[in-house]
């Protein structure tokens, strides 16, 4: 049998919730029930007995009783808040069957806005309906959703790049980039991502349940290419853009030799599509100035000697989709580097940061866009670079995004955050919105941002007042950038707050902040954060913006925080804010970690 939910309440109906949820149920409850969903003159039938949690599943919770005799159906209600919370205990479901004995409820809202719901069930027959059950009050750590990474041989990690991930607008599509995982040849740090995704319901299918749907490497791996290092989602998740910054061949534009192994650093993006069945790689894309040849370059201390390319373009660190899949954004932000004389000289060299195998920070930078013809073919659009006149700029493109209609493209350097808008195939110059005005802290990275996906709001995480961390936000009206009140921010560290990964909601006013340099102990939904128990345990902040005022709404860990998990490591959220996918990133510093990385769902 299938139990039936009573339809969503009109947006700004008036009406109170539970007065909305009976007048959608009426003609069954007060045919059953006398009138009333609440404590009506209960029928001969006793309260079903046994009423429990069966099991939990992603934001999922299911339900299970025994039979009670002469029941036709069963109705089960929910109470938002719990009995002591101002929000009123409403129908949640109805079962109109004989001998029902389960139901499942997917937990449609954010996890921390239910975090203490009951729920009561009553049988029915045709004189009306009995008493409830005593209350149940599920874990709701158990719902958080989890989905572990395979992670192939641990000791083949290699790099430094984050894991990342990405979030289908409408929440059921979850892609995971793991860009130091080895290859299924072997490689090491060749990278790989892995697609989860929810089957949709409806009546006569099974409950809705997450899945692993594949394993995605490129075309000819490399070792080290760091594959999955960015990753952008259509709104119906069926096209994936993948990054892999360290990617080798010196192919040029589209479906070239990726097996050639010339260019180190150079990069590359790839687009697959979801057929309905299987992920299918549909384009290997290039820079058009990919460099024939990239010469190696070495830097030894006390650690060792380190080897990298001398002039890397990184083509794919930062990778953005339109809601159509038809417009992609590609990031280069090392375009322009030349480390051939010193890795640490030259008019950029207060810039650069070194990783392992990694220099960031010598190029001006560029962004480069392509786009979907009705052929399914992939063109290249433009090439956008970084500012030559001023060589503060440095890594224009480290981030990008872009609106879900694709007229707004935003992008940052180490130093700003800067918005081109497109009328026709043509772009506007960069319009400069925000701006570190010390020019002293913060140096060597890029400063975290994030934009709605209605291209009307621009969040940065400001850091260059030293440890005063501020989120700066910007709404758009017209041409016109506004800045709104700066909210604080509390960093576990502040010296790392590039450590640090936003993602806002598409209207805006709701925000994820990952931070996997924190360290509480704490597990699980707003727990208590004021310890440093766990290095590198990681946390993510959720913000709620009520008209130009941002308020702090929940404090996120995994179910059992790790020391050196890095829990915040990505963050992303559906287009309504409903669903929260946040990810790991076990550290390594030269020694393999204990487990494989893993993604989460609230």
């Amino acid at each position: 049998m299938h139990f039936q939910r009573p339809p969503a309440p009109a947006a700004n109906s008036g009406l109170p919730y539970l007065y909305r949820a009976l007048l959608l149920a009426a003609p069954l409850v007060l045919a059953a029930c006398g009138g009333s969903s609440g404590e009506s003159t209960p029928a001969g039938l006793p309260a079903p007995s046994g009423f429990s949690v069966a099991s939990y599943g992603p934001k999922t919770y299911n339900f299970g009783w025994a039979v009670t005799p002469g029941a036709t159906r069963y109705e089960l209600f929910e109470d938002p808040d719990g009995a002591a919370g101002p929000q009123p205990e409403a129908l949640e479901s109805t079962g109109a069957a004989n001998n029902v004995t389960s139901d499942t409820v997917r937990i449609q809202v954010p996890l921390h806005e239910r975090v203490n719901a009951s729920y009561r069930l009553r049988a029915c027959d045709a004189s009306g309906c009995g008493p409830f059950t005593a209350a149940v009050t599920p874990d709701i750590t158990q719902a958080i959703g989890r989905f572990d990474l395979a992670g192939g041989d641990l000791t083949k990690r290699f790099g430094a790049y984050e894991n990342t991930i990405a979030l289908s607008a409408d929440g059921l599509t979850l892609a995971v980039g793991s860009p130091r995982e080895g290859s299924s040849g072997d490689l090491a740090g060749a990278g790989a991502v892995y697609v989860f995704s929810r089957s949709q319901s409806g009546i006569g299918m099974p409950a809705p349940a997450w899945g692993l749907r594949a394993r995605l490497e490129g075309s000819s791996p490399a070792a080290k290419m760091a594959f999955g290092a960015s990753l952008a989602l259509s709104a119906n998740g069926h096209t994936l853009a993948v990054g892999a910054p360290e990617e080798r061949s010196n192919a040029r534009g589209i479906n070239g030799d990726a097996t050639n192994r010339d260019a180190y650093g150079a990069g590359a993006a790839y687009i697959f599509t979801d057929n309905g069945s299987t992920w299918i790689q549909r384009a290997y894309i290039k820079a058009r100035n990919t460099a024939a040849k990239v010469e190696t370059c070495s830097r030894g201390d006390i650690t060792g000697t380190a080897v990298f390319p001398c002039t890397p373009q990184h083509f794919g660190f930062s990778v953005a989709l339109s809601a159509d899949g038809n417009l992609l954004a590609v990031g280069a932000p090392e375009e322009g580097a030349n480390f051939t004389t010193n890795p640490w000289g030259g008019v950029n060299s207060g810039a650069l940061s070194y990783m392992g195998e990694t220099i960031f920070g010598g190029g001006a930078g560029a962004v480069h866009t392509f786009t979907r013809n009705k052929d399914g073919a992939w063109v290249e659009q433009a090439h956008l670079p970084g500012s030559g006149a001023d060589a503060s700029l440095v890594r224009f493109g480290a981030v990008v995004a872009l609106s879900s209609d694709g007229t707004v493209l935003a992008a940052n350097t180490d130093k700003n955050v800067s918005v081109l808008t497109q009328l026709g195939d043509t772009w506007s110059a960069p319009a400069q919105v925000w701006r570190v005005p010390v020019t002293s802290w913060g140096q060597g990275s890029h400063n975290p941002f994030a934009m709605s996906r209605d291209g009307s709001t621009l969040a940065v995480l400001d850091r260059s007042a030293g440890p005063d961390i501020q989120l700066r936000t910007f709404t758009r009206t017209g041409d016109v950038w506004t800045q709104q009140p700066a909210l604080p921010v509390k960093m576990a560290d502040q010296g790392f707050s590039n450590n640090v990964m936003l993602s806002l909601s598409a209207d805006g006013r709701t925000l994820a902040l990952g931070d996997f340099n924190e360290a509480s102990n704490a597990s699980g939904i707003n727990g208590n954060p004021n310890n440093e128990a766990l290095p590198l345990a990681g946390s993510v902040n959720v913000y709620r913006r009520d008209g130009t005022t941002w308020g702090h709404r929940a404090y996120l860990k995994a179910p059992q925080s790790e020391t050196l998990a890095r829990f915040g490591a990505s963050v992303a959220l559906s287009s309504d804010a409903r669903t929260l996918a946040v990810g790991t990133g076990r550290a390594t510093y030269g020694v393999a970690p204990i487990k494989a990385d893993t993604a989460y769902l609230y």
